[in-house]
C-alpha cells in the first residue's frame, strides 16, 4: 500500500474556494486504477486542510499523477499562506 497526505495552507479567506477545489479534483481522480480512497479533511481547531490518499502502489500513484494535476489551473496562487506539505508514505 502507498499513502499520500497533501498538506495545504490556505489563507483563511479562501478556505471555502480550496475546499471546493478539493472536491473537484477528488471527483477528476475517482475510479483511477489502483486508489483505494481519495478523501479530503480539515484540520479541527485550525485552518489546515489535508488530501488523503491510498494507493495499491507508488506505480498506482504515479499513473495517476495526470489525473491529480488536472485542475491545477484552477486552483489559485493567492490562496495559499506557503507551499503545500507532500507525505508519500510506504509500508515497512
Amino acid at each position: 500500500m502507498f499513502l499520500t497526505i497533501a498538506i495545504h495552507h490556505p489563507r483563511p479567506e479562501y478556505i471555502e474556494d480550496f475546499l471546493a477545489f478539493m472536491a473537484r479534483t477528488e471527483i477528476a481522480v475517482e475510479g483511477a486504477p489502483g486508489l483505494l480512497e481519495f478523501r479530503s479533511w480539515r484540520e479541527a481547531g485550525g485552518g489546515r486542510l489535508v488530501g488523503l490518499a491510498r494507493w495499491e502502489s507508488q506505480a498506482a500513484f504515479q499513473a495517476a499523477m495526470p489525473l491529480i494535476m488536472s485542475g491545477t489551473a484552477d486552483r489559485q496562487e493567492e490562496w495559499s499562506e506557503r507551499p503545500d506539505d507532500l507525505l508519500m508514505l510506504t509500508e515497512p
